[in-house]
């Protein structure tokens, strides 16, 4: 039994051990931020271009992989997803100047972002049962990657190594997914007409449906308060005089609350209708975050900020499954366009992060993140209560 369950999932597995090593390598830049700053003699506000820069190569991907998907097949694309993420990777390891470090930054999201779009279609297209279920699963690797991320830099800094050599080795097990990936038998679906009009048509009816428009709202706000948390999370901390070795282990606390709020959010689904739980989420947030910047002790703060990655988690995994089902033939379509509109949220609201934080003050990403909470708590209130929104 337990064997079978293996190989009925062994596509999922892959997928998770996959984003668990890719993204790992990426989370790593975040604790980073202050030390990268330093080395290359830049302000956090060109630290959040480069950022936001990176996050433009997703949102380019966002609006092409899913349609190339259904033209060229997903095997195909995760193979030149893993192969511009290695290119990126063997690039940080000479990225002595800020020109190498913003093009290898760059390449890697580029890769990342095919990946994850690719993943995106694994569950909606061989998994439409459990699309929800399947999808947390996947993303517990993302999870676990902001745990062991902090803790890797932690380690880094206790050896007193310079980081960039750990992106030399992470070349090795990219090559071991590339030889995993050519094993694995991934069948290729067709759903609908493949043909470019067909796709624009299909594009077309997403982008005018208001529901699925308000989940794309949803996660462009959502996405930004996770990703601009968790970079700026040891800038935050140095500015109240906390070394980055221990904000880093603060940051995989973080972490461990979110994954408990992952496993938590597993068990609520089976419950609660979605749309309540996104409600309720991000009410908690809310009020955890405003805790966090009032509250001067120390350990009353990452009490308050383990709350908020417990409820805050797996809210984009919802709003997607929700906003895929509206249109099921277009899986692949419907997860380019949720991306495109997650990190052009990250895009903008990184570079405001940076800029805020560089002239204004290293808190301002908490005011940022509270006022985008407020927007969330408007628009879930929308999709609960109004009648336009019942069919979700």
């Amino acid at each position: 039994m337990f064997r079978k369950k293996i190989r009925d999932n062994k596509i999922l597995i892959y997928a998770f051990i996959q984003i668990l090593i890719l993204a790992a390598a990426r989370n790593i830049i975040a604790p980073l931020v202050p030390i990268i700053s330093g080395e290359l003699g830049i302000g956090l506000d060109y630290i959040g271009s480069a950022i936001a820069l990176s996050i433009f190569a997703l949102f380019f991907v966002s609006l092409t992989t899913g349609n190339l998907i259904e033209i060229f097949g997903l095997k195909k694309i995760l193979f030149i997803g893993l192969g511009i993420n290695c290119i990126g990777s063997l690039m940080l390891y000479f990225s002595h100047t800020f020109s190498i470090f913003i093009i290898a930054y760059f390449f890697m999201e580029l890769g990342l972002g095919m990946l994850i779009i690719g993943n995106l279609s694994i569950v909606g297209t061989l998994y439409p049962k459990k699309k929800t279920e399947s999808l947390i699963k996947i993303n517990m690797g993302h999870t676990l990657s902001l745990i062991s991320g902090p803790l890797i830099v932690s380690l880094i800094l206790f050896l007193g190594v310079d980081w960039r050599y750990y992106y030399i080795f992470n070349i090795i097990p990219i090559i071991a997914l590339v030889i995993i990936l050519w094993r694995i038998k991934i069948p290729r679906i067709s759903r609908v007409d493949t043909s470019l009009r067909n796709l624009f048509s299909a594009n077309k009816k997403m982008i005018t449906n208001p529901a699925f428009i308000m989940c794309a709202i949803i996660i462009f706000f959502y996405t930004s308060v996770m990703n601009t948390f968790f970079v700026w999370f040891t800038s935050y901390f140095r500015n109240i005089n906390i070394n980055i070795n221990i904000s880093s282990l603060f940051l995989s606390i973080f972490g461990v609350s979110i994954f408990i709020g992952m496993l938590l959010r597993n068990k609520l689904i089976k419950h609660f209708k979605k749309k309540r739980i996104l409600l309720f989420s991000f009410i908690l947030s809310f009020l955890f975050l405003i805790g966090v910047l009032y509250t001067g002790n120390l350990i009353a703060k990452n009490i308050l900020i383990a709350l908020f990655g417990i409820s805050i988690a797996g809210n984009f995994t919802m709003t997607f499954s929700i906003a895929s089902g509206l249109f099921p033939k277009y899986t692949n379509s419907a997860s380019g366009l949720t991306i495109a509109f997650a990190n052009l949220g990250i895009m903008t609201f990184q570079y405001l992060s940076g800029y805020m934080s560089e002239y204004f003050s290293r808190n301002s990403v908490l005011y940022i993140n509270i006022s985008i909470l407020f927007v969330l708590i408007v628009l879930t209130a929308f999709l609960n209560f109004h009648r336009k929104f019942d069919m979700t």
